[in-house]
């Protein structure tokens, strides 16, 4: 359990030790409510948390490098925050793939919807907008949506059966 949650041995090997030394501690303590496997697993969860929490809390490392010989600086190392490459291409993935769709729209669905998802714009001010009354706005804007779930699940149907 220690190591699924912690997902390092060693910091496992640690949760497990110090609940270890905490149980013995505290075995006086257990009030026998429950049974001493279950209360034992809570000691080792509490003290895996306390790993994590100590972990989570040390986001920047130093390390020391050497300069002159006996003299060090600290160099802060710090973790990149931007998203990993295949990230980037699933977004970019997506992304396309939406645009493809809302593209494959009729003009007048497509400024229906463009106009409220992407421009922001209420029903009817996007309604007043193109020159037309509230009900036919709506019902378009209601197509518009139809017809791009329709077309997304047919498109990831025919990838998953190309795959």
């Amino acid at each position: 359990m220690a190591y699924v949650v912690l997902r390092n041995r060693e910091d496992a090997e640690d949760a497990l030790q110090d609940a270890l030394i905490s149980a013995y501690k505290h075995l006086r303590s257990f009030e026998g409510r429950s049974a001493l496997k279950t209360w034992f697993t809570r000691v080792v969860l509490n003290a895996v948390l306390m790993i994590r929490r100590r972990r989570k809390s040390t986001h920047t490392e130093f390390v020391t490098e050497s300069s002159s010989g006996d003299e060090f600086s600290k160099i802060a190392r710090i973790a990149d925050k931007r998203p990993n490459p295949e990230k980037q291409y699933a977004a970019t993935e997506t992304f396309e793939f939406a645009k493809a769709l809302i593209d494959g729209l009729s003009p007048g669905l497509r400024e229906a919807f463009t106009m409220t998802y992407l421009g922001e714009n209420r029903a009817k001010e996007a309604g007043a907008k193109l020159g037309v009354n509230m009900t036919t706005f709506k019902s378009r804007l209601f197509r518009a949506r139809k017809e791009l779930v329709d077309e997304a699940r047919t498109a990831v149907d025919v990838r998953s059966v190309s795959r």
